[in-house]
Protein backbone atom coordinates (compact mmCIF):
# COMPACT_ATOMS: atom_id res chain seq x y z
CA UNK A 1 0.00 0.00 0.00
CA UNK A 2 1.12 3.23 -1.13
CA UNK A 3 2.05 5.97 1.89
CA UNK A 4 0.58 9.36 1.35
CA UNK A 5 0.98 12.66 2.90
CA UNK A 6 3.79 15.20 3.71
CA UNK A 7 7.55 14.84 5.39
CA UNK A 8 8.27 16.84 8.55
CA UNK A 9 11.14 17.87 6.22
CA UNK A 10 9.19 19.46 3.67
CA UNK A 11 6.66 21.00 6.24
CA UNK A 12 9.22 22.37 7.89
CA UNK A 13 10.52 23.65 4.15
CA UNK A 14 6.93 24.98 3.58
CA UNK A 15 6.67 26.76 6.62
CA UNK A 16 10.28 28.59 6.08
CA UNK A 17 9.47 29.33 2.49
CA UNK A 18 6.10 31.14 3.73
CA UNK A 19 8.50 32.93 6.70
CA UNK A 20 11.02 34.27 4.25
CA UNK A 21 8.10 35.40 1.75
CA UNK A 22 5.95 37.14 4.60
CA UNK A 23 9.34 38.96 5.54
CA UNK A 24 10.60 39.91 2.10
CA UNK A 25 7.45 41.63 1.23
CA UNK A 26 6.68 43.08 5.00
CA UNK A 27 9.85 42.61 6.92
CA UNK A 28 11.05 43.55 9.72
CA UNK A 29 7.97 41.93 11.04
CA UNK A 30 7.51 41.01 14.40
CA UNK A 31 6.69 37.17 15.07
CA UNK A 32 3.34 37.64 16.15
CA UNK A 33 2.73 39.17 12.57
CA UNK A 34 4.39 37.04 10.83
CA UNK A 35 1.90 33.93 12.46
CA UNK A 36 -1.51 36.58 11.84
CA UNK A 37 -0.28 36.69 8.15
CA UNK A 38 0.63 33.04 8.07
CA UNK A 39 -2.66 31.79 10.11
CA UNK A 40 -0.35 29.72 12.39
CA UNK A 41 0.04 29.77 16.13
CA UNK A 42 2.94 32.30 17.47
CA UNK A 43 4.29 29.47 19.29
CA UNK A 44 5.23 27.54 16.01
CA UNK A 45 6.62 30.61 14.14
CA UNK A 46 8.76 31.21 17.41
CA UNK A 47 10.72 28.03 17.41
CA UNK A 48 10.64 28.12 13.23
CA UNK A 49 12.29 31.63 13.57
CA UNK A 50 14.78 30.92 16.50
CA UNK A 51 16.24 28.01 14.63
CA UNK A 52 16.46 30.39 11.61
CA UNK A 53 18.23 32.74 14.22
CA UNK A 54 20.86 30.44 14.50
CA UNK A 55 21.41 29.22 11.34
CA UNK A 56 22.44 32.83 10.59
CA UNK A 57 19.36 33.46 8.05
CA UNK A 58 17.06 35.60 9.98
CA UNK A 59 18.31 38.02 12.86
CA UNK A 60 16.77 40.36 15.50
CA UNK A 61 16.50 43.90 14.54
CA UNK A 62 15.30 45.36 17.63
CA UNK A 63 12.02 46.70 19.30
CA UNK A 64 9.52 47.99 17.08
CA UNK A 65 9.35 52.23 17.28
CA UNK A 66 6.74 53.38 19.16
CA UNK A 67 3.36 54.56 17.40
CA UNK A 68 1.90 57.63 19.37
CA UNK A 69 -1.22 56.72 17.25
CA UNK A 70 -1.54 53.49 18.79
CA UNK A 71 0.14 53.39 22.10
CA UNK A 72 0.15 49.26 23.33
CA UNK A 73 0.87 47.94 27.13
CA UNK A 74 3.61 46.36 28.06
CA UNK A 75 6.48 45.05 26.09
CA UNK A 76 7.22 45.63 22.64
CA UNK A 77 7.21 43.52 19.87
CA UNK A 78 10.86 42.30 18.87
CA UNK A 79 11.59 43.00 14.82
CA UNK A 80 13.09 40.34 12.46
CA UNK A 81 14.61 40.95 9.33
CA UNK A 82 16.53 38.55 6.17
CA UNK A 83 20.51 38.72 7.02
CA UNK A 84 21.35 40.00 3.84
CA UNK A 85 25.11 38.67 3.99
CA UNK A 86 23.99 34.81 5.10
CA UNK A 87 24.86 34.10 1.71
CA UNK A 88 26.06 35.41 -1.46
CA UNK A 89 25.61 34.93 -4.98
CA UNK A 90 27.02 34.69 -8.04
CA UNK A 91 25.82 36.15 -11.13
CA UNK A 92 26.47 35.86 -14.97
CA UNK A 93 24.59 37.58 -17.94
CA UNK A 94 25.43 36.21 -21.64
CA UNK A 95 23.98 38.86 -24.38
CA UNK A 96 24.87 39.81 -27.96
CA UNK A 97 26.41 42.86 -27.30
CA UNK A 98 28.67 42.28 -23.36
CA UNK A 99 29.06 39.50 -21.03
CA UNK A 100 28.55 40.72 -17.36
CA UNK A 101 30.01 39.09 -14.06
CA UNK A 102 29.12 39.91 -10.75
CA UNK A 103 28.52 39.24 -6.87
CA UNK A 104 25.76 40.27 -4.43
CA UNK A 105 24.39 39.53 -1.01
CA UNK A 106 20.60 38.45 -0.90
CA UNK A 107 18.88 41.56 -1.31
CA UNK A 108 21.06 42.27 -4.51
CA UNK A 109 23.81 44.62 -3.09
CA UNK A 110 27.02 44.76 -5.93
CA UNK A 111 29.91 43.78 -4.19
CA UNK A 112 32.50 42.85 -7.14
CA UNK A 113 31.80 42.68 -11.22
CA UNK A 114 33.34 42.52 -14.26
CA UNK A 115 32.51 42.97 -17.95
CA UNK A 116 33.74 42.61 -21.16
CA UNK A 117 32.10 43.44 -24.62
CA UNK A 118 31.42 40.17 -26.69
CA UNK A 119 32.90 40.12 -29.90
CA UNK A 120 32.04 38.06 -33.15
CA UNK A 121 35.46 35.89 -32.97
CA UNK A 122 34.29 34.49 -29.28
CA UNK A 123 33.29 31.28 -29.39
CA UNK A 124 31.21 29.14 -26.58
CA UNK A 125 34.76 27.91 -24.39
CA UNK A 126 35.88 31.78 -24.49
CA UNK A 127 32.83 32.90 -22.88
CA UNK A 128 32.65 30.03 -20.56
CA UNK A 129 36.28 30.49 -19.64
CA UNK A 130 35.79 33.96 -19.04
CA UNK A 131 32.78 33.52 -16.61
CA UNK A 132 35.21 31.11 -14.65
CA UNK A 133 38.31 33.08 -14.32
CA UNK A 134 36.56 36.27 -13.85
CA UNK A 135 34.42 34.24 -10.83
CA UNK A 136 37.48 32.35 -9.70
CA UNK A 137 39.12 36.19 -9.28
CA UNK A 138 36.02 37.95 -7.82
CA UNK A 139 35.68 35.19 -4.64
CA UNK A 140 39.51 35.65 -4.00
CA UNK A 141 39.01 39.22 -4.05
CA UNK A 142 36.40 38.62 -1.53
CA UNK A 143 37.50 36.19 0.54
CA UNK A 144 34.49 33.84 0.03
CA UNK A 145 34.48 30.63 -0.20
CA UNK A 146 31.79 27.79 -1.52
CA UNK A 147 29.98 27.50 1.73
CA UNK A 148 28.95 31.61 1.59
CA UNK A 149 27.48 30.91 -1.87
CA UNK A 150 24.43 29.92 -2.80
CA UNK A 151 25.72 29.44 -6.37
CA UNK A 152 25.77 31.33 -9.90
CA UNK A 153 23.17 32.47 -12.28
CA UNK A 154 23.95 32.31 -15.40
CA UNK A 155 21.36 34.22 -17.48
CA UNK A 156 21.50 33.92 -21.45
CA UNK A 157 19.72 35.80 -23.85
CA UNK A 158 17.81 34.07 -26.48
CA UNK A 159 19.79 35.01 -29.54
CA UNK A 160 22.75 33.68 -27.64
CA UNK A 161 21.55 29.99 -27.28
CA UNK A 162 23.61 28.74 -30.77
CA UNK A 163 26.72 30.48 -29.84
CA UNK A 164 26.25 28.87 -26.49
CA UNK A 165 25.23 25.17 -27.59
CA UNK A 166 21.93 25.35 -25.92
CA UNK A 167 19.00 23.93 -27.87
CA UNK A 168 15.58 22.83 -27.48
CA UNK A 169 14.79 19.33 -26.17
CA UNK A 170 11.42 17.98 -25.12
CA UNK A 171 10.13 21.08 -25.83
CA UNK A 172 12.60 23.62 -24.00
CA UNK A 173 15.53 24.85 -23.83
CA UNK A 174 18.55 22.64 -22.39
CA UNK A 175 21.14 24.36 -20.62
CA UNK A 176 22.93 21.01 -19.35
CA UNK A 177 26.38 21.36 -21.27
CA UNK A 178 26.46 25.20 -20.20
CA UNK A 179 25.66 24.33 -16.40
CA UNK A 180 28.51 21.26 -16.84
CA UNK A 181 31.03 22.72 -17.49
CA UNK A 182 30.63 25.59 -15.16
CA UNK A 183 30.08 23.44 -12.46
CA UNK A 184 33.31 21.25 -12.87
CA UNK A 185 35.30 24.21 -13.57
CA UNK A 186 33.96 26.25 -10.42
CA UNK A 187 32.79 23.40 -7.93
CA UNK A 188 29.26 25.10 -7.04
CA UNK A 189 25.62 24.84 -7.95
CA UNK A 190 24.59 26.37 -10.99
CA UNK A 191 21.48 27.25 -12.72
CA UNK A 192 20.88 28.73 -16.19
CA UNK A 193 17.64 30.63 -17.62
CA UNK A 194 16.70 33.20 -19.70
CA UNK A 195 18.24 36.75 -19.68
CA UNK A 196 15.28 38.62 -20.28
CA UNK A 197 12.71 36.92 -18.02
CA UNK A 198 15.80 36.95 -15.61
CA UNK A 199 15.95 40.82 -15.53
CA UNK A 200 12.37 40.96 -15.66
CA UNK A 201 11.92 39.09 -12.06
CA UNK A 202 15.14 41.15 -10.86
CA UNK A 203 13.25 44.66 -11.55
CA UNK A 204 10.35 43.03 -9.19
CA UNK A 205 12.03 41.38 -6.69
CA UNK A 206 12.75 44.49 -4.29
CA UNK A 207 9.11 45.62 -3.74
CA UNK A 208 7.19 42.57 -3.86
CA UNK A 209 4.61 43.26 -1.82
CA UNK A 210 3.61 46.56 -4.21
CA UNK A 211 4.06 44.20 -7.69
CA UNK A 212 0.30 43.22 -7.83
CA UNK A 213 -0.62 42.53 -11.96
CA UNK A 214 1.30 42.12 -14.83
CA UNK A 215 4.36 43.54 -16.33
CA UNK A 216 5.83 43.57 -19.61
CA UNK A 217 9.66 43.81 -19.79
CA UNK A 218 11.61 45.16 -22.87
CA UNK A 219 14.97 44.93 -23.40
CA UNK A 220 16.42 46.76 -25.90
CA UNK A 221 19.63 46.23 -28.09
CA UNK A 222 20.98 44.66 -30.84
CA UNK A 223 17.82 42.64 -30.48
CA UNK A 224 14.52 43.01 -29.01
CA UNK A 225 13.31 40.62 -25.91
CA UNK A 226 10.16 40.70 -23.95
CA UNK A 227 9.02 39.29 -20.79
CA UNK A 228 5.80 39.19 -19.51
CA UNK A 229 5.32 38.47 -15.60
CA UNK A 230 1.94 37.67 -14.78
CA UNK A 231 1.19 38.24 -11.02
CA UNK A 232 5.14 38.13 -10.40
CA UNK A 233 5.56 35.01 -12.41
CA UNK A 234 7.39 34.83 -15.90
CA UNK A 235 4.29 33.48 -18.36
CA UNK A 236 5.04 29.92 -19.18
CA UNK A 237 5.28 30.60 -22.94
CA UNK A 238 7.88 33.21 -22.64
CA UNK A 239 10.09 31.85 -20.84
CA UNK A 240 12.05 31.13 -23.76
CA UNK A 241 10.88 32.36 -26.78
CA UNK A 242 11.29 36.11 -25.35
CA UNK A 243 13.07 37.52 -29.04
CA UNK A 244 9.75 36.30 -30.96
CA UNK A 245 8.32 40.15 -30.13
CA UNK A 246 10.57 41.23 -32.42
CA UNK A 247 7.78 39.52 -35.53
CA UNK A 248 5.37 41.84 -34.45
CA UNK A 249 4.32 44.78 -36.25
CA UNK A 250 4.57 48.61 -35.16
CA UNK A 251 4.49 50.08 -38.29
CA UNK A 252 2.01 48.53 -40.87
CA UNK A 253 4.30 48.97 -44.35
CA UNK A 254 6.85 50.19 -42.93
CA UNK A 255 10.56 49.10 -43.38
CA UNK A 256 11.25 45.77 -44.86
CA UNK A 257 13.63 43.10 -43.26
CA UNK A 258 13.68 39.64 -44.86
CA UNK A 259 12.27 37.51 -42.67
CA UNK A 260 10.01 39.77 -40.70
CA UNK A 261 6.75 41.57 -41.29
CA UNK A 262 7.16 44.52 -42.85
CA UNK A 263 7.47 47.38 -40.55
CA UNK A 264 8.20 45.15 -37.77
CA UNK A 265 9.80 45.59 -34.50
CA UNK A 266 13.18 43.80 -35.46
CA UNK A 267 12.96 45.99 -38.83
CA UNK A 268 11.98 49.65 -36.76
CA UNK A 269 13.33 49.22 -33.07
CA UNK A 270 16.53 47.36 -33.02
CA UNK A 271 19.66 49.66 -31.84
CA UNK A 272 21.20 49.17 -35.47
CA UNK A 273 17.47 50.11 -37.16
CA UNK A 274 17.08 53.30 -35.22
CA UNK A 275 20.66 54.30 -35.74
CA UNK A 276 20.27 53.50 -39.63
CA UNK A 277 17.10 55.79 -39.85
CA UNK A 278 19.06 58.49 -38.23
CA UNK A 279 22.16 57.94 -40.43
CA UNK A 280 19.71 58.12 -43.42
CA UNK A 281 19.09 61.91 -42.58
CA UNK A 282 22.27 62.51 -41.44
CA UNK A 283 23.77 65.57 -43.44
CA UNK A 284 25.43 68.98 -42.22
CA UNK A 285 22.01 70.47 -44.07
CA UNK A 286 19.24 68.33 -42.63
CA UNK A 287 21.31 67.78 -38.87
CA UNK A 288 23.14 70.48 -37.90
CA UNK A 289 23.38 70.33 -34.47
CA UNK A 290 24.05 66.13 -35.11
CA UNK A 291 26.61 66.59 -37.18
CA UNK A 292 28.18 69.42 -34.89
CA UNK A 293 28.17 67.00 -31.96
CA UNK A 294 29.50 64.07 -33.58
CA UNK A 295 32.15 66.22 -35.78
CA UNK A 296 30.81 64.83 -38.89
CA UNK A 297 31.03 61.23 -38.83
CA UNK A 298 28.25 58.84 -38.74
CA UNK A 299 30.18 56.56 -36.76
CA UNK A 300 29.45 58.66 -33.85
CA UNK A 301 25.95 58.02 -33.96
CA UNK A 302 25.01 56.81 -30.81
CA UNK A 303 22.13 57.46 -28.06
CA UNK A 304 23.97 59.85 -25.96
CA UNK A 305 24.75 62.13 -29.39
CA UNK A 306 21.37 62.02 -30.61
CA UNK A 307 19.80 62.64 -27.25
CA UNK A 308 22.09 65.87 -27.10
CA UNK A 309 21.09 66.83 -30.44
CA UNK A 310 17.14 66.41 -30.11
CA UNK A 311 17.02 68.20 -27.34
CA UNK A 312 18.90 71.43 -29.10
CA UNK A 313 15.93 71.35 -31.47
CA UNK A 314 17.19 69.76 -34.47
CA UNK A 315 14.61 69.13 -36.41
CA UNK A 316 15.36 66.06 -38.80
CA UNK A 317 16.66 64.37 -35.45
CA UNK A 318 13.27 65.26 -33.93
CA UNK A 319 11.12 64.29 -36.80
CA UNK A 320 13.21 60.78 -36.69
CA UNK A 321 12.87 60.32 -32.87
CA UNK A 322 9.31 61.26 -33.40
CA UNK A 323 8.94 58.02 -35.61
CA UNK A 324 11.02 55.87 -33.33
CA UNK A 325 9.08 56.55 -30.30
CA UNK A 326 5.11 56.16 -32.48
CA UNK A 327 6.64 52.79 -33.20
CA UNK A 328 7.67 51.92 -29.60
CA UNK A 329 4.16 53.66 -28.36
CA UNK A 330 2.46 50.95 -30.82
CA UNK A 331 4.07 48.15 -29.27
CA UNK A 332 3.30 48.98 -25.36
CA UNK A 333 -0.19 49.87 -26.34
CA UNK A 334 -0.48 46.68 -28.00
CA UNK A 335 1.19 45.02 -24.61
CA UNK A 336 -0.56 46.63 -22.38
CA UNK A 337 -3.96 45.98 -24.13
CA UNK A 338 -3.42 41.98 -25.05
CA UNK A 339 -2.17 41.38 -21.31
CA UNK A 340 -3.73 44.00 -19.08
CA UNK A 341 -0.28 45.16 -18.03
CA UNK A 342 0.39 47.08 -14.59
CA UNK A 343 3.37 48.56 -15.95
CA UNK A 344 5.85 48.36 -18.68
CA UNK A 345 9.76 48.32 -17.99
CA UNK A 346 12.06 49.31 -20.37
CA UNK A 347 15.62 47.96 -20.13
CA UNK A 348 18.92 49.47 -22.87
CA UNK A 349 16.91 52.40 -24.07
CA UNK A 350 19.89 54.31 -22.16
CA UNK A 351 17.39 57.20 -21.91
CA UNK A 352 18.36 60.59 -20.34
CA UNK A 353 16.09 63.03 -18.59
CA UNK A 354 15.74 65.10 -20.86
CA UNK A 355 14.35 62.26 -23.40
CA UNK A 356 12.87 60.49 -20.87
CA UNK A 357 10.19 63.42 -20.18
CA UNK A 358 10.19 64.13 -23.97
CA UNK A 359 8.68 60.52 -24.30
CA UNK A 360 6.18 59.86 -21.63
CA UNK A 361 4.62 63.82 -23.07
CA UNK A 362 4.72 61.86 -26.75
CA UNK A 363 3.18 58.57 -25.17
CA UNK A 364 0.41 60.71 -23.36
CA UNK A 365 -0.19 62.62 -26.66
CA UNK A 366 -0.14 59.31 -28.81
CA UNK A 367 -1.91 56.57 -25.83
CA UNK A 368 -3.23 58.93 -23.35
CA UNK A 369 -2.27 59.17 -19.74
CA UNK A 370 -3.41 55.44 -18.78
CA UNK A 371 -0.77 54.39 -20.77
CA UNK A 372 1.63 57.25 -19.99
CA UNK A 373 1.94 56.35 -16.17
CA UNK A 374 2.92 52.81 -16.80
CA UNK A 375 6.20 53.60 -17.97
CA UNK A 376 9.35 52.95 -15.53
CA UNK A 377 12.56 52.47 -16.68
CA UNK A 378 14.39 49.69 -15.76
CA UNK A 379 16.09 49.43 -12.16
CA UNK A 380 19.04 47.04 -13.56
CA UNK A 381 21.90 49.65 -15.63
CA UNK A 382 23.29 47.60 -18.66
CA UNK A 383 26.85 46.61 -17.38
CA UNK A 384 24.79 45.17 -13.99
CA UNK A 385 22.96 42.75 -16.17
CA UNK A 386 24.31 40.06 -14.05
CA UNK A 387 21.83 41.03 -11.54
CA UNK A 388 19.16 38.61 -13.33
CA UNK A 389 21.79 35.71 -12.71
CA UNK A 390 21.76 36.36 -9.27
CA UNK A 391 17.85 37.42 -8.92
CA UNK A 392 17.96 33.48 -10.35
CA UNK A 393 20.01 32.05 -8.28
CA UNK A 394 18.68 33.36 -5.04
CA UNK A 395 15.10 32.63 -5.56
CA UNK A 396 16.01 29.48 -6.51
CA UNK A 397 18.75 28.04 -3.76
CA UNK A 398 17.17 30.66 -0.81
CA UNK A 399 13.95 31.83 -1.28
CA UNK A 400 12.03 28.54 -2.72
CA UNK A 401 14.18 26.61 -0.08
CA UNK A 402 13.39 28.00 2.96
CA UNK A 403 17.06 28.89 3.02
CA UNK A 404 17.97 25.43 3.61
CA UNK A 405 21.38 24.00 2.40
CA UNK A 406 21.11 21.35 0.05
CA UNK A 407 23.52 19.26 2.67
CA UNK A 408 22.18 20.99 5.66
CA UNK A 409 19.61 17.39 6.00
Amino acid sequence: MELQGISKLDLKRRNRIQILKVIKENGPISRVDIASSMKITRAAVTIITNEMIEEGVLYEVGEAPVSLDNLQKGRRKILIDINENYKFALGASISDERICIGLTNLNGKILDKTSTDVTPEMTNEDILNYITDSCKNILINSCLDSSKLLGLGVAIQSDMCSKMKVYYKDGKLDYSKVIKVLTASLGIDVICSNLTSSLALANQLPDLSERSGNYAFIKLGNHVNLAILLENEVMHENVFYTNHVEKMIVNPGGRKLEGYPDGSVRAELTRDAIISKYKEVFSQENTPVLWEVTNGNPENIYYKTLWAAASKGDSKTLEVLNNVLQCLCVLINNLSVAFFTKSVILHGFKMNDWTYEYFKKFITDFCGEEVAKKIHLSRVEDNFEFKGGTCSIILDNFFNKGGIDNDQF
